[in-house]
């Protein structure tokens, strides 16, 4: 007899890879019985031709612990369930061809290290004895993670539906959803083609379904289908069961054992779109015609590094559908537009190794609220709207799918559906020699070269063909003045007679300041975490406008309005396109400025953080005392249809203050000399104001605000570990010679590892390789910092270090408020 539908459950999951088994899985061992609908058979998507690779070293500790419990569990499913997993602990083996590969691998051996992962490095003799079949001539190196694995993608989904069945939870293949029910704007149950389920929580795990079923309801879920290559020998007598993963990743290619036969596939630079004309509704374990053409480099690569290839047969040419999202990174969480409406999906061909993190991240989202560690890298707030956009997707996914593999650099560009997106004076910044790279659809102007019409293809993780413009650029901000565009920046209008009310519920920082003040501030969460980091400015007695960063404008917003007090009298509204924002910093840009305005620009009459209307050329616009760079800043608000006379006057007579263009390489390495904090990588959600060393911007004082008590009771605590943001330079290290800081870097003292670098570079004002660390300290050592005896560690080498709290870069803040 048939199970039949039940009438309601806590939990409507859609699609049945993986994922969405997984999360099935995980709330049911939480004791929350949701039911799993899938159109035909479980992994009958994507999942059940995945190559099953484990890997649980990522870019965070806090990720890596997802890893890590993902293997776990692979491990302890077979005994819970008594359905094999087929998981086998053969470790992985990333090659290095280059020197800034060796590089990376042994920036990755010390980041390993430091978060508890297990790895050597090889050198080509030591690869050779693992993998005797392949040449290893151009081997500079080999990156050894014994603790990886691999699957068998069937088998451990079974395994897990059989857990979640066992726990209450229901499955229901062969079972079409036909239609959400939304109403008043919220999900309040499924329709399917064996009958109706009321729920208020929908997870939507349809993989490369999910894109055309969410934009039924105006959902944005930003993902198409890629095909995806690999070949499969025929059995190879000599190939151990354990044999290591070898990954190739400048030659786009992974290698693995399969039940005795060796199946090797490749990311190919350029991959290639799928249905785009629809997934056939028949689609069920299908496979795909396998383009030779399209992937012979990389077979030619396969074959080129293990000659024998050429003798032996292959039994398989596979090719099978993936889906691809345009930043390379899957979906989780809430939705935006929906409420009540969830997603696990856009794995970019990592659904297996994900598949375990994923589960128990989606159950703590949908039990508890929130996860218990940092997911903002992964969560599906950060989708732009118009990314819902069809054409968009197929032509990035395509391009997407070479994220995987070939050398990763900070010049490392995209060129599929560019100029979505661009500022006012995007014609204007072009002919000032701006290079472009692109960030949630806008054009970014990185730097500025009039010398050179094309951006640069040398790979490099140290001195970059651009870095002498940066030094220019950076040094001008010290000497003369900049001019930086930051139109895209994220601002929001909050108006109302209770708009100060608002602010100062969801805002740390006291708002209730005089109308011409701006305001630093974060948005926080009930935990005290850091949500946005933002500048708010007062307009009127009730009127306020607040600038966030360009790639978190619509979760910002999201975040703004919900916080809001329910009955306040208080409108929100996005003016991103509203209004520009230049931005002009250092000491000539007083002078500048007041060639152009009658209202008095000085020091006294317009100090730091005041916000001012003032004429200047012939528009209005609003003067803003402050500066990212940490020089003496002016930025410059106004309605958008003023820019270009604006921009215009500023050009015209900028030759006479040593005016120059500045882009965002500047700007950050600006940025790092003083210190100051970047949402996303030095600070995120799980991040405190104290922990972030910005308890300056949060006033205890009022009466309540969102994660008052939280912080209240972590400033309560006289014992444990504390975090805190310190400020790192390194003496003796050229610009042109390096190496640089970036990320993840290990900081010691003392022989112990205290904490890592958050973000890294060249300070071309300090002449110096600089970062900021995160450093975990015990709260009742005060002396650690008097102490000294600081390194970090980088590609495997130790460097003596500076630290200290203050900025680097004109600490006391005199050039800013001058």
């Amino acid at each position: 007899m048939s199970q039949q539908l039940p009438s309601q459950s806590p939990v409507v999951i859609i699609g049945g890879g993986i994922c969405g088994v997984s999360t099935l899985y995980h709330l049911a061992k939480r004791g929350v019985a949701a039911v799993l609908i899938e159109r035909k058979q479980l992994a009958s998507g994507t999942t059940w031709h995945a190559a099953g690779i484990v890997g649980q070293l990522r870019d965070s500790a806090a990720q890596t612990e997802l890893g890590k419990y993902t293997a776990k569990l692979f491990q302890e499913l077979e005994v819970e369930t008594g359905q094999g997993t087929g998981y086998k602990q053969n470790g992985t083996i990333n090659l290095a061809l280059s020197d800034m590969r060796h590089e990376q691998l042994l920036r990755s051996h010390d980041h390993a290290s430091r978060v508890g992962i297990g790895s050597a490095m090889m050198s080509a003799a030591e690869v050779l004895e693992r993998w005797p079949w392949i040449q290893v001539d151009d081997v500079l190196s080999g990156f050894h993670v014994p603790y990886n694995g691999q699957v068998n993608p069937l088998d451990v989904t079974v395994a897990m539906a059989k857990g979640a069945k066992a726990n209450g939870a229901m499955i229901f293949e062969n079972t079409l959803v036909t239609d959400l029910h939304v109403e008043q704007g919220v999900v309040r149950g499924v329709h399917t083609d064996k009958g109706y389920i009321a729920t208020g929580k929908v997870v939507l795990a349809a993989g490369m379904w999910s894109h055309t079923f969410a934009k039924r309801y105006g959902v944005s879920v930003p993902l198409h289908a890629c095909e995806h290559f690999y070949i499969v020998t025929e059995p190879m007598a000599d190939l151990p069961s354990d044999q290591p993963i070898l990954n190739i990743a400048e030659e786009r290619t992974y290698w693995k054992e399969d039940a005795g036969k060796l199946l090797i596939g490749g990311f190919e630079n350029q991959g290639k779109a799928w249905a785009q004309g629809g997934i056939p509704e028949s689609f069920e374990f299908d496979q795909l015609p396998f383009d030779l053409e399209h992937v012979e480099p990389e077979l030619m690569a396969m074959f080129e590094r293990m000659p024998c290839l050429a003798d032996m047969g292959i039994q398989t040419y596979f090719n099978g559908p993936e889906s691809f999202t345009p930043d390379g990174r899957p979906y989780l969480g809430p939705c935006l537009e929906l409420p009540g409406l969830y997603m696990a999906t856009g794995m970019n061909s990592n659904g297996i190794l994900n598949s375990g993190g994923v589960g128990l991240t989606m159950a703590q989202w949908l039990i508890d609220g929130s996860p218990n560690r940092s997911m903002s890298a992964l969560s599906a707030d950060r989708i732009q709207h118009f990314q819902q956009n069809t054409r968009y997707n197929q032509e990035r996914a395509a391009e997407s799918v070479g994220f995987h593999y070939g050398l990763q650099w900070p010049g490392r560009q995209v060129t599929s559906a560019r100029s979505v997106r661009r500022v006012p004076m995007h014609d204007r910044l072009l002919a000032a020699g701006a290079k472009f790279i692109e960030r949630a659809g806008w054009e970014m102007p990185m730097y500025y070269d009039q010398t050179s019409h094309s951006w640069p293809q040398r790979a490099s993780i140290g001195w970059q063909d651009w870095s002498a413009k940066v030094r220019e650029e950076s040094l001008a901000a010290r000497d003369a003045v900049v001019l930086l565009d930051q139109s895209m920046y994220a601002k929001y209008m909050i108006q109302g007679p209770d708009a100060t009310t608002a602010l100062n519920h969801v805002c740390g920082a006291q708002m209730d300041v005089p109308v011409g003040q701006s305001v630093y501030a974060q948005m926080l969460n009930e935990k005290g975490g850091i949500e946005a980091d933002v500048t708010v400015i007062r307009l009127a007695l009730d009127e306020f406008i607040m600038i966030s960063g360009h790639p978190s404008q619509r979760r910002d917003l999201h975040w703004l309005r919900n916080k809001i007090t329910t009955g306040l009298q208080v409108q929100v509204f996005d003016a991103t396109s509203a209004y520009s924002l230049l931005t002009l910093h250092g000491p000539n840009a007083r002078p500048l400025l007041q060639q152009l305005s009658n209202a008095d620009l000085s020091a006294e009459a317009l100090p730091f953080a005041a916000a001012k209307e003032v004429d200047l050329h012939y528009a209005r616009v609003t003067l803003i005392r402050r500066s990212f760079l940490g020089e003496s800043g002016f930025e410059l608000l106004m309605p958008t249809e003023f820019t270009a006379s604006v921009y215009d006057a500023i050009t015209a007579i900028g030759d006479d203050y040593g005016l120059r263009h500045m882009g965002m390489f500047a700007m950050g390495a600006c940025r790092l000399e003083k210190g100051f904090r970047h949402l996303g990588h030095d600070m995120d959600e799980m991040d405190t104001p104290k922990d972030a060393g910005l308890m300056f911007a949060v006033d205890m004082t009022k009466p309540d605000f969102i994660g008052k008590q939280a912080i209240a009771k972590q400033l309560e605590q006289s014992q444990g570990g504390a975090y805190r943001l310190a400020s790192v330079q390194i003496d003796g290290l050229t610009a042109e010679q390096g190496p640089y800081l970036m990320h993840n870097e290990p900081v010691w003292q003392d022989g112990k590892c205290i904490g890592h670098i958050t973000s890294g570079g060249y300070g071309f004002r300090l002449d110096k390789v600089i970062g900021l660390a995160s450093i975990e300290i015990d709260v009742t050592d005060k002396d650690w910092l008097k102490r000294g005896g600081f390194s970090v560690q980088i590609a495997g080498q130790q460097y003596p270090a500076q630290l200290q709290l203050k900025p680097l870069y004109d600490a006391t803040g005199a050039r800013m408020r001058a």
